[in-house]
């Protein structure tokens, strides 16, 4: 799922390049996260920074805010809604005033390996 999302990520990052090529300053990316840097989320968020600021060429810059530094976990979501930051790992759990269908993902005992998640992903609802 990890790999799935970074790629999508990269993605759009990519679809948008074209715009890019004009542009005299980098596009800056706020990522803000709660956890650690040493956490797997802390270590995604440097991951793909690392993967976005190589393959788009210094286009595009990413500035990572790990432990609540920009913004804590109250705050997050409506900080990505005001347009303060542009990118997040919330916990799943936060989308649930919008949708209760990812909830599914807070129960990961469900699936008996990551390969599971994927099929569970790929099916029809």
């Amino acid at each position: 799922m990890f790999k799935t999302m970074v790629r999508a990520l990269l993605c759009a990052l990519a679809i948008g390049g074209s715009c890019l090529a004009n542009a005299a300053q980098p596009i800056v990316i706020k990522f803000s996260h709660v956890v650690a840097e040493n956490t797997p989320k802390g270590q995604g968020a440097l991951l793909f920074k690392k993967l976005v600021e190589q393959r788009l060429g210094g286009r595009v810059e990413v500035d990572v805010y790990p432990n609540s530094s920009l913004f804590g976990d109250g705050k997050e979501m409506e900080a990505l809604l005001l347009g303060d930051v542009q990118m997040l790992a919330p916990s799943l759990a936060k989308f649930e005033q919008y949708t209760r269908k990812v909830q599914i993902f807070d129960l990961p005992f469900l699936f008996d390996d990551i390969q599971a998640v994927d099929r569970f992903q790929r099916s029809p609802q």
